[in-house]
């Protein structure tokens, strides 16, 4: 635990210094990672599948907003879209519309919420993350990690659909469209994920805003739990295409990132709890403070003295001439000698 808030006053100090090019530096690699999973699950157009342009649109995205990173990214799929298919772009761009109407109204700054969802599906493990959301990003995140479910089953869709066109078992737009219709919001996988995260994120926030000691704590259990519950039914239930063992391996790393968001952005000492009551003039107050655990990095420089043997002589003028004939560098690391002159007295 120590170690851990050692590290965030570091990287704190860090950042504050190094902010400038370290937001930039981040955004380009969370950008370029998203272009090339992206280029590499659909690629649609040959030329945008060149690694040189995922670098040049992700060096753009370093210096755009969170919302101009998520509009570029829309725009690059929706070009691979509609190279396999009008009917599939078309489908797409009316999900990314509802999506925008939503995120820029209510979630304008959690833009790389729905990166990371989708990035994370991407691995088969996005519960990693769940109740971290719920815990440092309130209920609202919700609907960025809703839509980073969805941009992955597009995606995952789109590459399903090219096999269906290549065997020539779809010609009619209506036949198209149907299909894709039913293969995207019909797919069971898709709506116990978003169920699971979305009942997640609540349960998270609602318990770690309670007034009880260990808040979090009881939070990271709870959602957790509920997580877990949800996918099984899902999977028992709906038929939803799940791997359980991803499933169990990503809620317990869930639960581990959870402590670690835990020590780091709420960490308190409730031994050290205090009840303070006081009035004005229209209200009486009483408040529970309970302090931060800090613990601030220190610099110790530790300074061995080997010390020789000691000199015996009642002859001060001997002694003056013995330190006058050494080093500097001499007295510092060999001998440390006090010298009493006792003739003033």
């Amino acid at each position: 635990m120590a170690f851990l808030l050692e590290l965030k006053d570091r990287f704190s100090k860090f950042y504050n210094k190094y902010d400038t090019y370290f937001v930039p530096a981040m955004k380009f690699v969370i950008a370029l990672i998203a272009f090339i999973i992206l280029n590499l699950s659909i690629g649609g157009i040959s030329k945008l599948g060149n690694p040189i342009f995922a670098f040049l649109a992700a060096v753009v995205c370093a210096f755009l907003p969170n919302g101009g990173t998520i509009i570029l990214l829309s725009l690059f799929m929706l070009v691979h879209l509609y190279s396999i298919s009008a009917e599939f772009a078309l489908i797409a761009l009316c999900v990314i519309a509802i999506m925008y109407l939503l995120y820029f109204r209510f979630t304008p700054k959690s833009g790389y919420i729905v990166i990371l969802t989708a990035l994370l599906c991407s691995i088969k493990l996005p519960f990693v993350a769940i109740v971290s959301i719920g815990l440092c990003a309130g209920w609202l995140s919700c609907i960025p990690v809703s839509f980073g479910v969805i941009f992955y089953y597009i995606i995952k869709t789109a590459s399903q659909y090219e096999s269906a066109i290549s065997e020539s078992s779809l010609t009619d737009s209506v036949e198209q469209i149907s299909y894709l219709s039913s293969s995207l919001f019909g797919d069971k996988g898709m709506v116990t994920l978003i169920i699971a995260f979305v009942a997640t994120i609540v349960v998270v926030y609602c318990i770690r805003r309670l007034k009880i000691d260990n808040s979090w704590v009881y939070a990271i259990g709870f959602g957790s739990l509920v997580e877990f519950i949800i996918l099984v039914v899902g999977q028992v239930a709906l038929n939803a295409k799940l791997n359980i063992v991803f499933v169990i391996i990503g809620i317990l790393l869930g639960v581990v990132v959870g402590f670690v968001c835990k020590i780091v952005f709420f960490s308190l000492d409730y031994k050290r709890t205090e009840y303070v009551q006081y009035e004005d003039d229209e209200y009486y107050y009483y408040v529970k403070a309970v302090p931060k655990i800090n613990v601030s990095a220190t610099d110790v420089k530790v300074k061995q003295i080997n010390a020789k043997k000691t000199k015996e002589t009642t002859n001060l003028d001997d002694i003056r001439s013995q330190v006058k004939s050494r080093t500097a560098q001499d007295d510092l690391e060999d001998d440390d000698i006090v010298i009493f002159d006792d003739k003033n007295r």
